[in-house]
């Protein structure tokens, strides 16, 4: 049997069997050899409106129908859907598939110094720098700050004597967003500017060919956060500290992500404002709009079914379950990308180095042999189970907020349930903006 690759100007696909698959010219249809079992024609456009309105389900669909694609319009990039490749090579072998390039389909070139986008053993000293704001100390303090937003976002819904509104805009968008500004040490009211700053730095480097189009954004986020990384700095000079350690956190600074970035070390030295401010974006874009599209597309999964919401109200101990649930079918992020650091193959494919390779998480998360039924939802799954999902990531690059996510969300849920029990869907949803990312942007809701 042999093995190889084979190229339409739809896209490049495996092929599998006695002998290689011959393409018509004119309308690039492959004619299968007898005897051969060769994927059919695949005109797949991860950027077509129809594959961005459908989301993982699209993905999941690719998967069963090829093990890898190479999609060349817009940008130039394999999407491998193989469990194998993706658990066992991609994620892994980070010496092959590196990290520092960035995480979309066009090259990063970083304006400041590198901070989480780097391979080991500098990336574990920075990972270890970051964890620090995700020790049980810290997860009870946000704990209570989502308590406390969360009461206030819902006491506002009930206010309203309509009971009715966008759940994105009055609950979803905010928590988690001013949740990162109270972590980062940021002004909690300029949430809205920083998530807007977020979501177009990630549109644009995911969405925008143009070279460096997402750091126009990033100037503005820039300037406003080297000026906040100026005042602490300036009140430990104050203080008479010249060179500041971790003891000074919580102390002359706050506590927060912002003042143990300034006062912490990495290979010995302390971390530059441009480093500093690396950080300090992974912080805001990492756990911001993947947070609340999966609060939101949770929701909208239970209320698209009312009796998925009331079983849910009457079986609370199965929260956990539907988050994860919610993680494996709809996960906030479709698919992530590497970039090939040397010379490999996947799938009998030879791919040069600088090889950009999106792996398909949704397709590993509907994977039959793992999840039986894989394109149900159901939120009663085993936790066991559900939780090999690899919406999380993994390997050297395991998300650092999981913690974080999935108290957040559970606290979410138990509110709303507690509070909001009688919502449900009230207009059409619309998801957000791009094609990796799959949350909603509009949710109407009522609730009275």
């Amino acid at each position: 049997m042999k093995f190889g690759c084979y190229a339409t100007r739809f896209g490049i696909c495996i092929w599998i069997g006695a002998s290689r698959p011959r393409a018509d010219a004119d309308d690039g249809r492959v004619n299968r050899p007898k005897g051969s079992r060769i994927m059919q024609k695949i005109d797949f456009d991860p950027f077509s409106p129809e594959t961005i309105e459908a989301g993982p389900s699209v993905y999941s669909k690719l998967g069963k129908q090829c093990p890898l694609y190479r999609y060349r319009g817009k940008f130039d990039f394999y999407i491998d859907s193989d469990p194998d490749d993706i658990k066992n090579k991609i994620l892994p072998e980070y010496e092959t598939w590196a990290y520092r390039h960035g995480t979309s389909p066009k090259e990063f070139v970083a304006p400041y110094e590198l901070g989480i986008m780097t391979e080991p053993p500098l990336h574990n000293e920075i990972r270890h720098v970051i964890q620090r704001g995700f020790s049980q100390r810290h997860l009870a303090r946000y704990a209570t700050e989502i308590d406390r937003i969360s009461h206030e976002l819902i006491d506002k819904m009930l206010a309203d004597p309509k009971g009715e509104g966008d759940f994105y805009e009055l609950y979803a968008m905010p928590l988690p967003a001013r949740l990162m500004a109270i972590m980062l040490g940021a002004p909690e009211e300029n949430y809205r500017q920083y998530k807007d700053w977020a979501d177009e730095m990630i549109y644009k480097s995911l969405n925008d060919p143009e070279p460096g189009s997402e750091f126009k954004v990033a100037e503005r986020f820039a300037a406003h956060f080297f000026e906040l990384i100026a005042e602490r700095r300036a009140k430990l000079t104050a203080a008479g500290v010249d060179v500041p350690t971790l003891a000074h956190v919580g102390t002359i600074i706050p506590d927060d992500f912002l003042s143990r970035y300034i006062c912490d070390r990495v290979e010995g030295k302390p971390l530059s404002d441009g480093r500093v401010l690396d950080l300090t974006s992974a912080i805001l874009l990492g756990g911001n709009e993947t947070t609340m599209n999966l609060i939101g597309n949770l929701l909208w999964r239970l209320l698209q079914v009312p009796e998925r919401w009331d079983f849910l109200k009457a079986n609370r101990h199965l929260v956990e379950n539907a988050i994860e649930e919610s993680l494996r079918y709809d996960p906030p992020v479709i698919g992530m990308f590497r970039t090939a650091d040397r010379e490999t193959e996947m799938q009998g494919c030879p791919m040069g180095k600088g090889t950009k390779i999106m792996y398909n998480i949704a397709a590993v998360n509907r994977d039959p042999a793992i999840f039986p039924d894989p394109d149900t939802f159901k939120i009663d799954r085993p936790l066991e189970t559900l939780r090999k999902h690899i919406s999380f990531g993994g390997a050297q690059h395991l998300c650092l907020g999981l913690q974080l996510a999935r108290m957040e969300v559970r606290q979410v849920f138990d509110m709303l349930i507690d509070r909001l029990p009688d919502l449900r869907l009230n207009g059409e949803q619309d998801r957000i903006r791009g094609f990796n990312f799959w949350g909603r942007r509009k949710l109407p809701v009522a609730w009275m």
